[in-house]
């Protein structure tokens, strides 16, 4: 297969970037966007623990690319992308004068890889975490006053410019977000942000044969995130406020998945019970029925409508009165539950080592998280999120 065989499509036809480019092998694709879109000579890797291990992943896209073109490699990254590990990499990228970042894997890979260029741009001191840990707030400062009034809200800080590739192998769909998020080892707070310019990875690389290494409680997990994604996105569409999308068309398998999970939502609870040891994905396959019920206060009409298009589903309702749920007497909560559950995740808080005494602590965070004000039910209380945590603690 060759380069001409590879197509590219924009996320939005208004703007030259991101791209997503699908029908060639992820390491020639990769060669080249780099070459003849990015026109960059020197690419710094960033690639999932486990695909260096056990899969020649790495060794394709190095042979792809040819020695010359590979400023520095770094195998593995801690789930939710500790500062520590984020500042280090980012020195290494420096040292290397790599001139675009790649990720090979998944989502905590590429809030890095987003992280990694906004502190460059900005001249962050690397062995600083406080002045990092700052430095993220202060682009939340701005997100807020630009979502207030976008016409005069300014910021100081400048925008990344080294560009990032992502080859994807999960649903977290990280790659289509401007934003980020990283944990701050001392603090255990998953802290959101977003460079000026609200840009993020360049280009998006599909290569479903890639997606294959991905393990199965990985894919199946980051899937429900995509769900999580879309349940927010119809409540979004149902009150009528919602973004214009372009450039999208069918596309059939494992990168139709990919696409699925474009979508962006509300995880603030989410991201603060990261640190406490449950898996980014699967703290939707926690959260998302709770939440659900929590918000059914405000949005139970809508609720309904997604749990019809559920119960119409002819692989999904047997599973359903199966578990003793009716259509009558089960509500959008019950039904995720029992979904969540036939796939074999765990559904408490308790099964992942979770202490009650830090549900205190993971609400606090939780305030902090600019998602959680966007919540259909707004959790501005630390009592919101307790009730959220207690549903969910087991």
């Amino acid at each position: 297969m060759v380069a001409s065989n590879m197509i590219t499509e924009r996320v939005d036809l208004t703007k030259p970037f991101p791209i997503v480019s699908y029908n060639l092998p992820f390491p020639e694709a990769c060669s080249a966007h780099m070459s003849n879109t990015l026109h960059s000579s020197k690419a710094y890797i960033i690639v999932s623990g486990s695909l260096s291990r056990s899969t020649n992943a790495l060794q394709r896209l190095e042979e792809a690319l040819g020695k010359e073109r590979v400023a520095g490699v770094r195998k593995g990254m801690t789930p939710h992308t500790l500062y520590s590990e984020l500042l280090e990499i980012a020195k290494e990228v420096k040292k290397s004068s790599a001139d675009c970042i790649v990720t090979l894997g998944g989502g905590s890979l590429i809030d890095g890889a987003k992280g990694m260029v906004f502190a460059l741009a900005n001249d962050i001191d690397l062995d600083d975490p406080n002045a990092f840990d700052a430095f993220l707030k202060k682009s939340m400062v701005f997100r807020k006053a630009r979502t207030e009034n976008p016409k005069t809200a300014t910021s100081d800080q400048k925008p990344s410019t080294i560009p990032i590739i992502c080859i994807t192998t999960t649903l977290s769909a990280g790659e289509y977000n401007p934003a980020g998020g990283a944990t701050n080892n001392l603090t255990k707070h998953k802290q959101l942000f977003v460079d000026p310019s609200f840009t993020g990875p360049k280009i998006i690389i599909w290569d479903p044969e890639l997606t294959l290494t991905a393990p199965e409680k990985v894919w199946l997990s980051t899937g429900l995130r995509a769900v999580d994604h879309c349940v927010e996105r119809v409540e979004v569409v149902d009150s009528g406020v919602v973004e214009d999308e372009k450039g999208w068309w069918g596309f059939e398998g494992e990168a139709g998945c990919l696409k699925g999970g474009a979508e962006r939502g509300s995880h603030g609870i989410g991201h603060q019970l990261g640190p406490y040891g449950v898996p980014h994905a699967e703290t939707t396959c926690i959260l998302m029925p709770s939440v659900q019920k929590y918000n059914s206060r405000v949005n139970a009409t809508t609720q309904a409508t997604l749990s019809t298009l559920l119960w119409d589903d002819p692989i999904v309702s047997p599973i359903l009165t199966s578990h003793s749920l009716s259509p009558s007497t089960s509500d959008l909560g019950d039904i995720l539950d029992v979904v969540i559950r036939e796939l074999g995740f765990p559904r408490t808080l308790k099964e992942y080592g979770v202490k009650r005494e830090d549900l205190e602590k993971i609400a606090e965070s939780s305030l902090g998280d600019i998602c959680s004000q966007k919540n259909a039910v707004p959790l501005v209380e630390r009592v919101q999120v307790m009730e959220v945590l207690e549903m969910c603690y087991g």
